[in-house]
C-alpha cells in the first residue's frame, strides 16, 4: 500500500459545528416525529473515514453513526438466524429494511477478489 489514511471523528464533541446541537437536546416531546411517533433524540454521533492507494488503485469510504435514545419503544422481536457462505464466484446483494421490506441498497458483484486470512483486515 503506498499510501493510508483513517481518521474516526467523536462528532457530539462539537456538536455546534456539525449541527446537532438542537437534536442533541433532551427534551419531552423528543425530535424527529417524521421518523418515529416515539419522542427520539440523538444521544451519540461518530464519524470514520478512510483512503487509500496502491498498485490496484484508489479507494475511500465513510461512515457516519448515530446513537438515538427513545422512551417507550416497542420491543420488536425477531428470529435471528446464521449463515456462513463463501463468495467466491459471482454474487448480488440486497440490504432490506425488515419492517416494511423496502430495498435500501443493491449491488452485484462479478469478481470477488479471494479472501486472504495472512492479509491485514481492512
Amino acid at each position: 500500500m503506498a499510501y493510508a489514511v483513517r481518521s474516526r471523528h467523536d462528532l457530539s464533541d462539537h456538536h455546534e459545528v456539525f449541527g446537532l446541537t438542537a437534536a442533541m437536546t433532551d427534551r419531552p416531546a423528543g425530535h424527529f416525529p417524521g421518523i418515529s411517533g416515539h419522542p427520539l433524540h440523538v444521544d451519540s454521533a461518530e464519524q470514520a473515514a478512510m483512503a487509500r492507494f496502491g498498485a490496484r488503485g484508489f479507494e475511500a469510504a465513510a461512515v457516519t453513526a448515530f446513537g438515538a435514545a427513545g422512551a417507550g419503544v416497542p420491543r420488536l422481536r425477531w428470529v435471528n438466524t446464521t449463515v456462513e457462505a463463501t463468495f467466491d464466484r459471482p454474487f448480488g446483494f440486497l440490504a432490506v429494511h425488515r419492517h416494511t421490506r423496502l430495498v435500501l441498497a443493491a449491488g452485484w458483484v462479478t469478481d470477488p477478489e479471494p479472501f486472504r486470512e495472512d492479509e491485514e483486515g481492512y
